[in-house]
């Protein structure tokens, strides 16, 4: 007697026998009972849930010659047998994929004027139906819709969405859903019994996780695991060998060095499961579904029935969610989803794994959001208060102390000058230097000189200072530089040893500089002293513990670079 695969050996012949999908079971046996029996069926859903499978259980009953007793077929009279053995002339399988064209349903048109032979109705089961033209699906629309009453239409796809709307709507549609999990486990557990093969549990459930819920898959994986296991018995090893996900110690050592930080144990674990032949990208899969599954335990223990895996697995990963902290979880699930991605878009699988499970390993634990959220809250708390701080206020020199001639024409300037030190260290001069106006010329020209060196080599100076006005205090020997903007002109002082030494290098000499602001942009009457020394630590404080919160650095010295969203 020539083999028949499981899939084929152990199809459901009741509908008591079906897996899963019983919205669809509960309906059609209703209608049986009552004989609100609809002319044109759909059947939809993922592949290897059982579509083609119900729509010879429905031709069965409907045609059984014992009445379908309890809405099941009987599977005793000869038509059930006719029709189990795929013998029936009154139940018509058609595969729509090299059967589309305009003259098949033609044909199909002229088929159903006729009677049947032996049976109530006469079935046409189309399966793959989304493949039929636009030609055909309008050449068979009358018929659909008006039907000889003993013809009843089944139309079975993966790809509801690719129906006309017409068709739709003609159709009493059924959405078959994909098998949990629990109901894999279960029928492969049978399968195995009935043919006397002995799998440990956990092999049969990762065989159900790789079938994502795709029974007849997982059907296929059992059965090519027997022919992997000719002594009839298999372990957990030999489903991941067979999966070609490597060895299974090898996968879970290679998961503890990750929870260890330790990467150079898990390098060598992943040269192991390089070397064992697995298939790099179902590995990194399998590490997303495990980390995946100590994130929801991580969340709450109540989640352990949502996780696709043994109860032995799950007490293990119960244990293994208490070592590691929620926000780890969370990126290393991220950096395992990218690392896939790339291993699609750009190959180079050992590199895209290898550079994942070093980055899985070095991930920090990260700050709870809560603890990160309250320590801002009082560093903000310390901000107001250095804000609040009392000044005392102190006159500020105008640019009218200039000489007329060397003041900027359009507007007055409100001076901001530099600490004493720091004005002390620009003013140095050898004794005996030439004046200000025979060493640089004028302050245009000095201007444009010195926007010429930063237009590339600093775009943020640049783009502050060209908005300046620049002039020559011929009295004090200096160069007055004014702002419209309060907050350029503290940007610029921030920086002024820098601008100093870009200027001395263009202008061949050291310049004193002195900042000034607008007067017309002033925003009170009397410009406050700067702050304290006191005040000013404090304030440094504060920055450093921004920067060592969030692990940053302060960089002045390149402008930020925004992303831009590729299209």
């Amino acid at each position: 007697m020539p083999y028949v695969a499981l899939s084929r050996k152990w199809r459901p012949q009741r509908f008591s026998e079906v897996v899963g999908q019983e919205h669809v079971v509960r309906t059609l046996q209703n209608a049986l009972r009552t004989g609100r029996v609809h002319h044109a069926y759909l059947f939809s859903g993922p592949r290897g849930v059982g579509k083609t499978t119900m729509a010879r259980l429905f031709a069965k009953a409907l045609n059984c010659e014992n009445g379908a007793p309890n809405a099941e077929p009987c599977n005793d009279c000869t038509v059930c047998r006719e029709i189990q053995q795929g013998r029936s002339l009154d139940v018509v399988e058609i595969d729509a994929a090299s059967n589309n064209s305009v003259e098949d349903v033609r044909e199909l048109r002229e088929n159903v004027k006729l009677g049947t032979v032996g049976s109530r109705y006469r079935v046409y089961i189309i399966d793959e139906a989304h493949m039929l033209s636009s030609a055909a699906w309008n050449a068979l629309l009358k018929t659909l819709e008006e039907p000889p009453p003993h013809v009843i239409f089944i139309f079975a796809s993966t790809e509801k969405n690719r129906f006309p709307a017409t068709i739709l709507s003609r159709c009493q549609q059924f959405e078959f859903h994909r098998m949990r999990y629990e109901e894999v486990v279960g029928r492969l557990a049978y399968l195995a019994k009935e043919e006397k093969f002995q799998v440990e549990e956990e092999g049969l459930s990762l065989i159900a996780q790789q079938s994502e819920g795709c029974l007849r898959d997982a059907q296929s994986l059992l059965e090519q695991l027997m022919a992997f296991s000719p002594e009839g018995k298999a372990t957990l090893d030999d489903v991941s060998r067979m999966l070609g996900l490597g060895s299974e110690r090898t996968l879970l050592q290679l998961i503890e060095a990750v929870l260890n930080r330790d990467p150079v144990e898990a390098l060598r674990q992943s040269h192991a499961l390089s070397s064992q032949g697995a298939d790099l990208t179902q590995a990194l899969r399998r590490l997303m579904s495990h980390f995946h599954g100590l994130l929801r335990l991580k969340l709450s223990p109540d989640l352990a029935d949502t996780i696709e895996a043994s109860p032995s697995r799950i007490r293990e990963m119960q244990a293994q969610a208490e070592r590691i902290s929620l926000e780890r979880l969370q990126w290393i699930v991220k950096v395992l989803m990218q690392a896939e991605h790339e291993m699609r878009l750009y190959g180079y699988e050992l590199y895209s794994f290898e550079l994942a499970i070093v980055e899985s390993c070095r991930l920090p634990e990260g700050v709870p959001v809560e603890e990160a959220l309250s320590r801002l809250e009082a560093l903000e708390r310390r901000l107001e208060a250095l804000s609040s701080a009392p000044v005392v206020p102190q006159e500020t020199p105008t640019v009218q102390d200039v000489p007329r001639a060397a003041a900027p024409t359009d507007s007055s300037l409100e001076i901001a000058t530099l600490s004493p030190a720091e004005e002390l260290e620009e003013a140095e001069e050898p004794v005996g230097s030439p004046p200000l106006e025979e060493a640089i010329g004028s302050a245009e020209q000095l201007r444009e000189r010195v926007l010429t060196r930063l237009r590339r080599r600093n775009p943020v100076l640049y783009a502050e200072l060209e908005d300046a006005q620049w002039s020559l205090d011929s009295q004090q020997q200096r160069l007055v530089l004014g702002f419209r903007r309060r907050f350029s002109m503290n940007l610029i002082r921030g920086r002024h040893r820098e601008l100093a030494e870009i200027i001395r290098s263009v202008a061949g000499t050291r310049v004193p500089l002195h900042f000034a602001l607008l007067e017309e942009e002033r925003r009170a009457p009397v410009e406050t002293a700067p702050p304290s020394q006191s005040a000013v630590d404090e304030q440094t404080q504060t920055e450093q513990t921004i920067l060592r919160i969030f692990d940053g650095e302060i960089d002045l010295d390149h402008p930020p670079r925004w992303p831009t969203t590729r299209r």
